[in-house]
């Protein structure tokens, strides 16, 4: 996630050159409820409360480009 967001605040271009290299699957996305182990939401919480910040001073941020 954040290295995605550090390449498209540079001006990367991204090309997909097969479809094994996709990350999500297509399609309309169904809302579940799942549980989400404690350990990646620490993660996430420190994703999005520090890391993320410090990425945003660093680079800047730039329309189209989501954290």
């Amino acid at each position: 996630m954040t290295q995605g967001f550090v390449l498209c605040v540079l001006d990367y271009e991204f090309h997909i050159l097969d479809n094994a290299f996709l990350v999500h699957r297509p399609g309309i996305k169904r809302i579940t409820t799942r549980m989400i182990p404690p350990t990646v939401a620490a993660q996430d919480k420190m994703i999005g409360t520090t890391i993320m910040p410090e990425l945003i001073l660093l680079y800047g941020s730039k329309t189209g480009c989501q954290a």
